[in-house]
């Protein structure tokens, strides 16, 4: 074969199939459209001045359904200057008014703001979002030029670490000093978080060098006593990390009554409370697969049943897949259990995600080495391969002989 003609046909296939295998994103979603609804009517959905140059002020209101208002009210002569306004630390989004933690952003791109103010000229403004339990500002990119009337901004999200990715406290838009305007009146309609969905998300892996040491935010949330070393408190006391193969998270249950209740956060450190690592968007999955193992020292066998739970928008607790049982063999080899998400409600707040294993009469060393989520039926990633790969391969026909 003529490698002029390998070549091209070869990068070619590399290129789709690249293109059909990229690593796709979180579940885009609308996070604030003010749409005067709530409790309190206009209802700026605790939104805040967050800081800004001496002596300066503003009014934030909702007065017009689907819009935020922020008037300049910087006294005297200095008007225009700068100031930063934000969502609220304890809200993760407009439609969740009862949960409170980290805004979920995992693998989306950009976030867009629908942003205006009511001047002539032009306004540099440094969008950002204070992230990870640590609050850290992060500025998405250099400053951007807002024009007078109402325009869509994409902010870019490459720059945040995975820990600030999933636990945005804040989102926010920094105004700078803008004297040749003076005091302006700044309209927000809407700010979306932008991205392709994701397929598939690995919750927790407990791999070795994971968060915790591996225990990756996991703790007993209830039937305590089931667990051997557990103090009675909902915290990580009687778990450990297994670090054989990849990792995976380890327990003894102790038998002759209900068997542990584990909750996992969004795959970061529990550092000693929730808050620290909820809340999670699993919005765009319909299927949540665990792979865990049950062994029996004593080598009695049978099997172990499990169910899932989940608590969700400050933690109403809900049974995946209406408490559909599953059973695991105990012969210390690693199972694959399935339950539908069929059903269930708000997961885009989700606090903790759980697994409940039902009394058996024996101590059983557990290990969980994974919690997944997926998206079925997923796209036609293979079929698009197929099809790419063989329309490259059309470059790899012989010639015709004459």
């Amino acid at each position: 074969m003529n490698s002029r003609r390998l070549l091209p046909a070869l990068l070619c296939a590399l290129v789709c199939l690249g293109a059909a295998t990229h690593a796709l994103a979180q579940s885009p979603s609308v996070l604030y459209t003010f749409d005067n609804s709530g409790n309190a009517v206009p209802n700026i959905e605790a939104w805040i001045r967050g800081f800004g140059a001496a002596g300066t002020t503003a009014t934030l209101d909702n007065a017009i359904a689907g819009t935020l208002t922020i008037t300049e009210t910087s006294p005297g002569a200095s008007t225009g200057l700068s100031q930063a306004f934000s969502d609220g630390f304890n809200r993760v989004r407009e439609s969740s008014t009862a949960a409170s933690g980290g805004l979920d952003l995992t693998g989306l791109d950009f976030l867009e703001w629908d942003l205006g103010h009511n001047g002539v000229g032009n306004v540099n403004v440094q969008f950002f979002v204070q992230a990870s339990t640590g609050s850290t500002y992060v500025a998405l990119g250099p400053d951007v030029v807002v024009g007078p009337g109402i325009a869509t901004y994409s902010l870019p999200l490459a720059g945040l670490t995975p820990n600030q990715l999933v636990y945005v406290r804040t989102m926010g838009i920094n105004i700078r000093d803008h004297a040749a305007e003076g005091n302006l009146v700044w309209t927000v309609n809407e700010l979306r978080s932008a991205g392709t969905p994701l397929t598939e998300r690995d919750l927790v892996t407990h791999n070795t060098g994971t968060a915790e040491g591996g225990l990756q935010g996991a703790i007993v949330n209830f039937d305590n006593a089931a667990v051997m070393g557990n103090n009675g408190g909902q915290n990580q006391t009687g778990l450990s990390h297994n670090a054989v193969g990849s990792g995976s998270l380890q327990w003894t249950d102790l038998g002759g009554q209900n068997g542990a209740a584990i909750t996992w956060g969004n795959g970061t450190a529990w550092n000693g409370n929730t808050f620290n690592n909820r809340t999670t968007d699993l919005s765009n999955y319909t299927d949540m697969l665990v792979r865990i193992s049950a062994t029996d020292p004593l080598n009695g066998g049978g099997s172990l049943g499990l169910n899932a739970f989940m608590q969700r928008n400050n933690f109403v607790f809900q049974s995946v897949q209406g408490g559909a049982g599953a059973n695991v063999p105990i012969d210390g080899k690693f199972h694959t259990v399935r339950w539908s998400l069929a059903g269930m409600t708000s997961l885009n707040v989700v606090d903790t995600t759980g697994i409940n294993l039902f009394g058996h009469p024996q101590n059983l060393v557990i290990n969980v080495d994974r919690v997944r989520f997926l998206q079925v039926p997923e796209p036609a990633t293979a079929s698009i391969v197929f099809l790419a790969v063989i329309g490259c391969l059309g470059v790899l026909r012989p010639a015709r002989r004459s």
